[in-house]
C-alpha cells in the first residue's frame, strides 16, 4: 500500500502484514502476497485503521501506520467486490460488499464480528457509498447488472431501491438536497437524482444530467457554501462538474487524462474545496472547485 500526501506531493510505502497470515494453509504459501483492488479508510481510537481486498482476497483490516493485521482474512473467505467507509462525524464504520454471495456487511474497524448484514435485492454490487449526517447513517449501492439500493445502517433496514431499467450502476454517491437525502448515480452516460422520502416516490427528482459522451463509471458529491455540488468521471476521459439544484453542468468538461476516469473524490486540502480524480492513464489530478463556485 502507498499513501501520498497530495499537498507536499510525498509518497510513502506502507508493507501489510498478509492478510491471511493466521490461516492455517498460509504454511503451503510462503510467498502469498496482499491481493488488494478496493480500500477505505477511517480513524479510530488515534489510528488509521486500514481495510482492503480484491478479486482474489476476502476482506481484512491494518493499523496503516504499523502494518499490524488487526482482522485477517481466509483463503476460504468470499473475495471483496466493493468497500466504503461511513463519511461523516458517525461513528467509523465499514460497509463491504461481497464478490459472488451478494452480501453486504457493516463492520466497526476493531472487532472480528459483523455488526450487520444488510438484506439486498439487486444483486452483483459494481458500487458502494456510505455518509453520515443529521444523525443518520445511510448507505447506498449500485448493482452491476442493474438497479440502486439505499440502507438505513443504525436500523439495518433497506430505506429505497430503484430500478435502471436493468441497466449496471458503477458509480453512486449520497447528498442532501434543501435538508432532504438524495442518491445520485452513473446511469449509462447519465446522471440519475432520487429524493429518499417518501414524497419523491420511484421517479426521478428531475430530468437525467447529460453530457458526458461516455459512461459514468465515477461520481462524488460535495457542499460548499449553499451549493450541492456532483463530480463525476467518465470513460470519455472527462471530468464534470453539476450544480443539483438547478441540474446544470457547471464550466466546460476539465480535461486532463488520457483514458477513462476512475475514481474521483472530492476533499478539503489547505482550506480549499478540490476534487481528485484518478484514471487509466496513471495518473491523479487535482482540481479547484472554488473557481466553479462564486
Amino acid at each position: 500500500m502507498w499513501t501520498w500526501d497530495p499537498l507536499r506531493d510525498v509518497w510513502q510505502e506502507r508493507p501489510l502484514t498478509f492478510a491471511c497470515a493466521g490461516d492455517p494453509l498460509a504454511a503451503r504459501y510462503p510467498d502469498a502476497e496482499n491481493d488488494v483492488d478496493s480500500v477505505a479508510a477511517v480513524v479510530s481510537g488515534g489510528r488509521v485503521i486500514l481495510a482492503a481486498g480484491g478479486d482474489e482476497q476476502g476482506f481484512a483490516f491494518w493499523d496503516l501506520e504499523s502494518g499490524e493485521l488487526i482482522r485477517g482474512a481466509g483463503f476460504d473467505d468470499p473475495y471483496l467486490a466493493a468497500i466504503t467507509e461511513v463519511r461523516g462525524e458517525g461513528p467509523p464504520l465499514f460497509v463491504t460488499a461481497t464478490q459472488y454471495a451478494d452480501e453486504i456487511l457493516v463492520w466497526r474497524p476493531s472487532a472480528e464480528d459483523v455488526l450487520t448484514e444488510l438484506s439486498n435485492d439487486i444483486g452483483r454490487i459494481a458500487c458502494l457509498t456510505a455518509t453520515y449526517a443529521h444523525g443518520l447513517s445511510l448507505a447506498a449501492a449500485g448493482g452491476m447488472d442493474e438497479g440502486v439500493a439505499v440502507w438505513d445502517l443504525t436500523a439495518g433496514g433497506e430505506v429505497r431501491s430503484f430500478d435502471t431499467d436493468e441497466k449496471g450502476v458503477p458509480a453512486v454517491s449520497l447528498a442532501r438536497l434543501a435538508g432532504d437525502p438524495i442518491v445520485v448515480a452513473g446511469v449509462e452516460d447519465e446522471i440519475h437524482v432520487w429524493g429518499l422520502s417518501d414524497e419523491h416516490g420511484d421517479d426521478l427528482i428531475r430530468d437525467p444530467l447529460t453530457g458526458h459522451e461516455d459512461a459514468v463509471v465515477a461520481l462524488d458529491t460535495a457542499v460548499i457554501g449553499d451549493r450541492v455540488l456532483a463530480v463525476s468521471g467518465g470513460e470519455d476521459a472527462t471530468v464534470r462538474l453539476w450544480d443539483l439544484s438547478t441540474g446544470r453542468q457547471l464550466g466546460d468538461p476539465l480535461i486532463g487524462h488520457d483514458g477513462s476516469v476512475e475514481t474521483v473524490q472530492t476533499a478539503v486540502l489547505d482550506g480549499r474545496h478540490v476534487v481528485l480524480s484518478a484514471g487509466r492513464d496513471s495518473k491523479i489530478n487535482i482540481w479547484d472547485l472554488q473557481t466553479f463556485v462564486r
